[in-house]
């Protein structure tokens, strides 16, 4: 793996890691389709902490499966997006 001068520039950072670690980090920026920018985008599990206790201690296996996340955005971006072209058609 050919690894771009800004990744380069990130890992520079982390000299008292382990090459394993680094490796690790190397591998995740240069995958996808923000890869060799130096830019990931990391999506939370979300577990409802901020909604208080009774929602926040209640099971969200849908939080745990990664294509949920994926669905999530996609649905909410293309909302977004539908919702861009009514108002500038108006």
């Amino acid at each position: 793996m050919k690894i771009t001068r800004m990744v380069k520039k990130i890992l520079d950072n982390y000299e008292s890691d382990c090459p394993g670690t680094k490796a690790n980090l190397a591998r995740i920026l240069m995958h996808g389709r923000l890869g060799g920018s130096g830019k990931m985008v990391i999506l939370p599990v979300d577990q409802g902490f901020e909604h208080g206790p009774d929602r926040s201690f209640a099971p969200n296996p849908d939080a745990y499966d990664p294509h949920y996340h994926y669905q999530w955005v996609a649905r909410r971006s293309a909302s977004r997006s539908i919702r861009a072209r009514k108002t500038s058609t108006r």
